[in-house]
């Protein structure tokens, strides 16, 4: 036992610079800015919206704050944030190398956190979480769910951070007919499924219209992504796409800093569908996109988030229906698109700001991207912090996968046949985010924070497996899903490139002792 501990470790950098780095990234920041917007054809609604949210923000003080002596006494210690160097944009994806575990691994005593004590995981703590998708039953959207988003979210989603909350379509009787097979046969997956059914928009030309950029079916997505909230019981929603995948186990420090949830946002508005996204989000904010947020998963959100941006949309629009705002919005005969998640977060940089730990990537230099913004928000050094993902769309390679199985198991004190290849490798995909390129690690101060991320979400991996609340991730989960996509979904998952034989060679659990 005693040699099983020594091995668990926060691997990837020596004590020294992880604690000095830690130190940086969770120091205390002032959040000086006032929701006061400069756009005068918002500032009446702003002003009033922001006595509603912060009210609201007040009921996520879920954590115990630290008494007053010691904030006092912390405060003479604070680094100041690390300073990022502007680089130009790479046309390559970096290639970072693999890291030596240090020699002396990293103790729990090491890491600190706001959220989890040094001696519990105390989930009970934490807000509950729904992970969240929505999708028809067609055998395309079949295929993704149980080959793709089931089977990593069997490995690497902790059952006691919520269910899986799927929507499906409510006049569908094949919709119908997975939901009732799925609750029927939830013993066998190794996560609680809760099923909902949402309805048709009662005017149908919201969803079909000349001039659509996308199809009706598409177009039901986008407007339904807007209702999330109406479909759980959680206070966070966790948003996933249906293509998209777990490469690694979801911690608390991957969720949380402190009470605030973690964002991510790119700097993406060179691509072209950014900025048509950019033109329907100031359609339905009256203010710019922040930046591109379709870039990551899961999506953390406050569920009540999304209840108070479509409620501030109706009063921009001065109407109680949201099939007339959204027409007005989507709707513009200019086959502009809509990312409802860059929506839904812009309007929480804008309002909701101190709920959130906010994390953008620019390619710009800060002054430069800067211009675009209001002046009460723009972005200061602070937010140019790098944060990594947890998963990806399937179109990545599927070893990312496979490497954060073996990376489990080395963590955790034991190594795996057939993961030699992966032993004391540094995870990077972590930071591979959207389309490219990708900035987030190039420079050798970047590349030091990256590292000590990665090593401080392994240390959080272990540390969770250590206290017995969460089994590690099994393999074996993989062939039981492949088979209920059969017997449930009528859909082979072997026939789809990016699952099959990911696992091929790699034996269950512990094999070789360490």
């Amino acid at each position: 036992m005693a040699k099983r501990k020594q091995l668990i470790l926060a691997f990837l950098l020596s004590g020294t610079i992880a604690s000095v780095l830690y130190t940086a990234f969770h120091m205390s920041y002032t959040n000086s800015t006032q929701n006061t917007s400069s756009l005068d054809n918002v500032a009446t609604q702003i002003s009033t919206h922001n006595a509603v949210t912060k009210a609201q923000s007040k009921s996520t003080q879920w954590v115990k704050t630290k008494n007053k002596s010691e904030t006092k006494k912390k405060s003479k210690n604070k680094v100041p944030p690390t300073r990022m160097r502007s680089k130009s944009t790479p046309k390559v994806r970096p290639k970072l190398r693999g890291y030596v575990m240090p020699e002396s691994p990293l103790q729990f005593s090491d890491i600190e956190d706001n959220f989890i004590s040094q001696n519990e995981l105390a989930f009970e703590k934490m807000p509950n979480i729904s992970l969240f998708a929505r999708m028809p039953a067609t055998t395309k959207y079949k295929k993704r769910y149980f080959c793709i988003l089931l089977r990593s979210i069997s490995l690497f989603w902790a059952v006691d951070f919520g269910p899986l909350v799927l929507v499906l379509d409510d006049e569908s009787k094949e919709d119908h007919k997975l939901g009732d097979k799925l609750l029927k046969n939830q013993q066998l997956i190794p996560i609680n499924i809760k099923i909902k059914y949402e309805k048709l928009p009662k005017d149908k030309s919201v969803l079909s219209f000349a001039g659509s950029p996308k199809s009706p079916n598409y177009n039901r997505q986008l407007w339904s992504s807007f209702f999330n909230d109406l479909y759980v019981d959680t206070k966070i929603i966790a948003w996933m796409d249906t293509d998209s995948t777990l490469i690694t186990p979801v911690t608390t420090f991957d969720i949380f800093d402190g009470k605030k949830i973690r964002v991510i946002g790119q700097d993406k508005f060179s691509i072209g569908w950014v900025r048509s996204w950019g033109i329907t989000t100031e359609l339905a904010l009256g203010l710019p996109q922040v930046a591109d947020f379709m870039v990551y998963f899961p999506v953390f959100i406050w569920t009540d988030t999304y209840r108070n941006c479509r409620e501030f949309i109706l009063k921009r629009f001065k109407t109680t229906n949201f099939e007339t705002a959204f027409k007005q919005i989507y709707h513009t005969g200019h086959a502009n698109f809509i990312s409802p998640v860059s929506v839904v977060l812009s309007y929480a940089w804008y309002f909701e700001r101190d709920r959130y730990d906010w994390h953008f990537e620019l390619l710009d230099d800060l002054k430069t991207y800067n211009k675009r913004l209001p002046e009460k928000y723009k972005l200061t050094e602070e937010y140019t912090r790098p944060f990594y993902l947890t998963a990806l769309h399937a179109t990545y390679d599927g070893n990312y996968m496979k490497q954060g199985y073996c990376l489990t198991y080395q963590v955790t004190g034991d190594r795996v046949k057939g993961c030699k290849k992966f032993e004391n490798t540094s995870h990077t995909p972590l930071f591979y985010f959207g389309y490219g390129p990708y900035t987030y690690c190039l420079g050798k101060e970047k590349e030091r924070i990256c590292k000590t991320l990665l090593a401080k979400h392994y240390t959080f991996v272990a540390k969770h497996y250590a206290s017995g609340k969460r089994k590690r991730p099994n393999i074996a989960h993989l062939k039981t899903i492949e088979s209920l996509a059969q017997k449930i979904g009528n859909v082979t998952c072997s026939e789809m490139k990016y699952t099959a034989d990911i696992f091929k060679g790699v034996q269950q659990g512990p094999i070789l002792s360490s």
